[in-house]
C-alpha cells in the first residue's frame, strides 16, 4: 500500500467507527474510547432524523441552499437566493414569472432509475409586487417525482425585476422514459401564477435510462452523509452539515453563486473547511451506493475565492475513499494551492463493479490554517 493509501485509510478507520458495529483494523491510531461515541451519536442523530421525515406525509425534503435552522414540525422551506436583476416597469400584472435558466438538470438530462438530484430553476420575478415569505411553489401537474406538493419561501423579499434560484430535491422513477413536472408559484392570496401572460409552468423534464447519466449525485446527499474533523489521522469532533464558515471544528456546508479561484460563478457545490489547527482535516462519509461497471467519479476540486475576489493562501489535499465491509480504501489524493484554476478528477470505478461502498470525501489542511476555503464542484457518479 502507498504511502498515501496508507494515511487515508488510518484517517478512515477512525472516521467510520460509528458505521460498524465491529473494531476495525488500525494500525497506530488512538483508543477507540476516544472518538467512538462521538460518530456513534451523530450516526444516531442522522438515523433519528431519517426515521422522522420517512413518517411525515412528505417523502422528499428540500435542503436550503445556504445553512440554516429548520423550524420543528415546519412546512419544508425553499432556498432563495435574491441576484440583482432591471427593474420592472408598474405596468405590468402584479405577478408574473420570468424563467431565467435552468441552473441544473436541463431538459432531457439522463438520469439512473432511483437517483435523487436536486433540480434548480433562476426565476425572476417579472411582475410589479415583490415575492414575500407568504408566497408558494406548488406542483401544478405532470410527475411530482417524489417531491412535496408545496413548498414556503421562508427568507428574504424578492422585489420586482429581481432573480432567485429554487431548489428541490427530486428522486428519479425506478422505471425508465421520459418525465416531467410543472411547477408555478402562488401568491399570498392563494392565486395560481407563472411565466408570461398566459401563466405557463416551468418544470423539470428528466429522460430516465437504465445504466447511464449520473447515478449519484454528493451534493443531493452532502446532509445525510456523517461529517467529523480533527488533527492529522486523528478525528475528534462530530459536525452538524450546514454549520457556520468560521467554525473553529471546521465545516461542511451547500454554497450557492459563489465566486471561485477560477473567477467563475458557482452552481450549488459542497463547501469543506478543515479544523482550524496546524494539519486539521474534515471528512464525509457517505450513504452507501452499489457500483456499476464502467462507473466513473468525477469533481473539479478547488478553493472559494475571498470577498475581493482573490485566491488567498489555501494549501490543502484532497483525498477520495470507500468503506467495503470492515476494508478502507482509498482512491487517490490531490494537493492543491491556489492557481487560478480548478483542478479535474475523474476515477474509473470499474474495478468496483458489483460491491455495495460508502464513499469518504475528505480535506486536510497541509500544514497551518489559512484560506483553506475548500469546494466540491459537481461531486458525481456517471455512468
Amino acid at each position: 500500500m502507498s504511502a498515501s493509501r496508507s494515511r487515508l485509510a488510518r484517517i478512515l478507520v477512525l472516521v467510520l467507527f460509528a458505521l460498524s458495529a465491529c473494531n476495525l483494523p488500525r494500525r497506530g491510531a488512538p483508543a477507540q474510547s476516544e472518538f467512538k461515541a462521538i460518530f456513534t451519536a451523530a450516526a444516531q442523530t442522522r438515523q433519528a432524523q431519517i426515521t422522522e421525515i420517512r413518517s411525515s406525509p412528505a417523502t422528499t425534503s428540500v435542503k436550503p441552499a445556504t445553512p440554516g435552522t429548520p423550524v420543528p414540525g415546519g412546512t419544508p422551506s425553499l432556498p432563495v437566493t435574491p441576484i440583482p436583476g432591471s427593474g420592472t416597469p408598474s405596468s405590468l400584472p402584479c405577478d408574473r414569472v420570468k424563467l431565467v435558466a435552468d441552473v441544473t438538470y436541463p431538459d432531457g438530462t439522463e438520469v439512473a432509475p432511483g437517483t435523487t438530484f436536486m433540480k434548480t430553476w433562476r426565476l425572476q420575478n417579472a411582475g410589479s409586487c415583490a415575492w414575500t415569505s407568504a408566497y408558494t411553489v406548488v406542483f401544478s401537474s405532470g410527475d411530482a417525482l417524489g417531491a412535496p406538493s408545496s413548498l414556503s419561501l421562508t427568507t428574504g423579499t424578492v422585489a420586482p425585476g429581481e432573480n432567485v434560484d429554487v431548489s428541490i430535491t427530486m428522486k428519479a422513477p425506478d422505471s425508465v422514459g421520459k418525465y416531467r413536472g410543472n411547477w408555478l408559484l402562488r401568491n399570498a392570496s392563494g392565486q395560481d401564477f407563472g411565466i408570461g401572460p398566459n401563466n405557463k409552468p416551468f418544470w423539470v423534464q428528466i429522460d430516465v435510462v437504465a445504466g447511464s447519466g449520473l447515478v449519484y449525485d454528493f451534493v443531493a446527499q452532502a446532509d445525510s452523509a456523517v461529517w467529523g474533523s480533527g488533527v492529522g489521522n486523528t478525528p475528534t469532533t462530530s459536525l452538524a452539515f450546514g454549520g457556520a464558515d468560521d467554525d473553529p471544528n471546521g465545516a461542511a456546508s451547500y454554497k450557492q453563486d459563489v465566486k471561485l479561484e477560477s473567477g467563475a460563478q458557482s452552481g450549488k457545490l459542497l463547501f469543506t473547511v478543515p479544523k482550524h489547527v496546524e494539519n486539521g482535516m474534515v471528512a464525509g462519509v457517505f450513504p452507501a451506493y452499489t457500483v456499476q461497471s464502467r462507473d466513473h467519479l468525477k469533481v473539479r476540486v478547488g478553493f472559494m475565492a475571498n470577498a475581493d475576489g482573490s485566491c488567498g493562501a489555501g494549501k490543502v489535499k484532497f483525498e477520495i475513499g470507500y468503506k467495503d465491509g470492515d476494508a478502507i480504501q482509498s482512491l487517490g489524493s490531490w494537493s492543491k494551492t491556489c492557481t487560478g484554476s480548478l483542478l479535474p478528477v475523474d476515477i474509473d470505478l470499474s474495478p468496483l463493479a458489483g460491491k455495495t461502498v460508502q464513499f469518504i470525501l475528505a480535506v486536510m489542511a497541509d500544514g497551518p490554517f489559512r484560506d483553506d476555503r475548500a469546494v466540491w464542484n459537481s461531486p458525481r457518479i456517471t455512468h
